[in-house]
C-alpha cells in the first residue's frame, strides 16, 4: 500500500509549517529512515524521516508555502505501485541553496504519516509554484496567486509577476526597474550596497575601492540616482524591488550591507532572502527605533540650491571638514529636479510620516543565523546611536567614536576592514 507523507505536528500548538528544503524528487528511491525534507516553524527547522522504504512521488508541498498540518505533501509507492494521476514534473530538482545554516533535528510525530490505498488516491497533485519572495509580496498585497501567470521555469511564479499585477493602491503602474551597476567585476559571491535617503549607488566608490577581491553591486532604491520614481508604501515595497532586480540580475547568493533606509531595507528584505543572505552588514539603520531627524529629510526634499540643501548635509558629519563644495554639488545634482524632489517627499511622507520612523524591523533580526554587524557612530545626528541598545547576541556591535551618520566616509577605512571580516 501507498505510505502518505504529510506535514506533521512536532509541537502541541503547532497548526501549520513551511517546506524548508526537499531532499529528494518525483521518481527517487528512499530507504526507511533517510531525510526527505525539512520543515520551518516560528520555533525551528526539522528533519523528516521517511518512515518506509518505496519510490517517492506526487511531490506537492512548495518551498516557503505556509501549510496547514496534516495535509497531503506526497507518496511513498512500494514496489509496483502507481498513481491513478502524476505529474512527475511538479518538483523537478531539490532547492540546494535553501540549506539552513543550523538544524533542530526531532523525530516524526507519529501522525505523520498514515497508511492509505493507491486505489483511492484520486486527486490532482499539480501544485503552484511560485517562489518564497513571490508568496511574500501577494500575502502583503492580498493577491491571489491563482490569478497570476508565472515567467518562471515550469510557470513558477516570480516576485516580478506579482509586483506587476499592479494589485495594491500603492504600486500600481509603478516601475521597479531600479538601476543596478557592477562597481566591482570580479569572481565569487557579490557584496550588495544598499545607500541611504537622499542618497545613490555612486556614494560606495570610495569604500569599495578600499575591499579587495570581490564583486560589487551598488543599487539606486526606488526615486533615487537612475532608479525611476515609483510609488512606495513600505519598506517591503521598497525590499520586494532590490530582490526582484537581483533575481533579474541573476544574483544568486549575496553578501548584503545597508546604510540608513538601506539597512532598514536590508532588513526588510531578510524573509524574502534568508536562504541567499550569506553575511549582514547595518551603517546606523533605520528600522530599529522611532526617532529620526525629521528636519534633515525634510530639508533634502524642499532644497531648491547648494545653499539651502548646504547646511542640511551638515548634518551627517561630525568632522565638517569633509563636506566639501564637491559634495555638495554632487548630492544637489541628484536632487535638483523637482520630479526627483517631489518622489523623495512622497516616500519620506510613506516611510517616515511627520518625522517618525513609522515601522520596526527589529524582529527580523531575531532568528537571523548569518554573520551580521551593525556599525554606529557616536555622533550621528540622523538616527540615535540609541537605537542599537538590545540587539540580539549574535549581533556584532560596533560603536565608531567620533563618527556621524556617514561612517562609510568618515571611517572607511575601518569600514573595509569590518567588511573583509564578513566576507571572509
Amino acid at each position: 500500500m501507498a505510505t502518505e507523507v504529510i506535514m506533521p505536528r512536532v509541537d502541541m500548538d503547532m497548526t501549520e509549517g513551511k517546506i524548508a528544503f526537499w531532499y529528494v524528487k518525483n521518481g527517487d528511491a528512499v530507504t526507511k529512515g533517510q531525510v526527505i525534507f525539512e520543515i520551518e516553524t516560528d520555533k525551528a527547522t526539522m528533519e523528516v524521516d521517511s518512515p518506509v522504504a518505496g519510490t517517492i512521488n506526487g511531490i506537492q508541498g512548495t518551498i516557503g508555502e505556509s501549510i496547514l498540518v496534516g495535509t497531503n505533501l506526497g507518496w511513498i509507492l512500494a514496489e509496483g505501485e502507481s498513481l491513478a494521476v502524476q505529474k512527475p514534473d511538479t518538483v523537478t530538482e531539490p532547492i540546494k541553496e535553501q540549506l539552513p545554516v543550523e538544524l533542530s533535528v526531532l523525530e516524526t510525530a507519529p501522525e505523520a504519516v498514515t497508511q492509505v490505498p493507491a486505489e483511492k488516491f484520486s486527486a490532482d497533485l499539480s501544485s503552484l509554484l511560485a517562489t518564497p519572495l513571490a508568496r511574500s509580496l501577494a500575502h502583503n498585497r492580498g493577491i491571489d496567486l491563482l490569478s497570476i501567470s508565472g515567467s518562471g521555469p515550469n510557470g513558477r511564479i516570480q516576485g516580478a509577476d506579482v509586483m506587476q499585477t499592479g494589485a495594491t493602491a500603492v504600486s500600481k503602474g509603478a516601475d521597479f526597474d531600479l538601476h543596478l551597476n557592477w562597481i566591482v567585476q570580479a569572481k565569487g559571491v557579490p557584496l550588495v550596497l544598499l545607500h541611504g535617503f537622499g542618497a545613490d549607488q555612486g556614494g560606495w566608490r570610495n569604500l569599495a575601492s578600499l575591499i579587495k577581491g570581490v564583486p560589487i553591486i551598488g543599487i539606486d532604491l526606488p526615486n533615487h540616482g537612475k532608479s525611476k520614481s515609483s510609488a512606495i508604501g513600505s519598506l517591503e515595497d521598497v525590499a520586494a524591488a532590490v530582490v526582484s532586480r537581483l533575481d533579474k540580475e541573476g544574483v544568486q547568493e549575496f553578501h548584503l550591507l545597508g546604510h540608513s533606509m538601506g539597512g532598514a531595507t536590508a532588513m526588510a528584505m531578510i524573509p524574502m532572502v534568508t536562504h541567499r543572505l550569506k553575511s549582514l552588514t547595518l551603517l546606523a539603520p533605520a528600522g530599529l527605533g522611532a526617532d529620526i531627524n525629521g528636519g534633515f529629510v525634510d530639508g533634502l526634499c524642499r532644497a531648491n540650491s547648494e545653499a539651502s540643501l548646504k547646511p542640511w548635509l551638515a548634518e551627517l558629519f561630525h568632522d565638517d571638514r569633509l563636506l566639501t563644495s564637491s559634495f555638495v554639488a554632487t548630492a544637489y545634482k541628484q536632487l535638483e529636479s523637482p520630479q526627483k524632489r517631489e518622489g523623495l517627499r512622497a516616500m519620506a511622507s510613506a516611510l517616515m510620516p511627520d518625522g517618525t520612523q513609522a515601522t520596526s524591523k527589529r524582529a527580523a533580526l531575531d532568528n537571523l543565523t548569518v554573520p551580521t554587524k551593525v556599525i554606529w557612530g557616536t555622533n550621528d545626528r540622523i538616527i540615535p546611536l540609541k537605537h542599537a541598545n538590545g540587539l540580539p547576541g549574535r549581533v556584532a556591535l560596533h560603536v565608531l567614536k567620533n563618527v556621524g551618520h556617514l561612517s562609510y566616509i568618515e571611517a572607511s577605512d575601518v569600514i573595509a576592514a569590518l567588511l573583509m571580516e564578513q566576507l571572509r
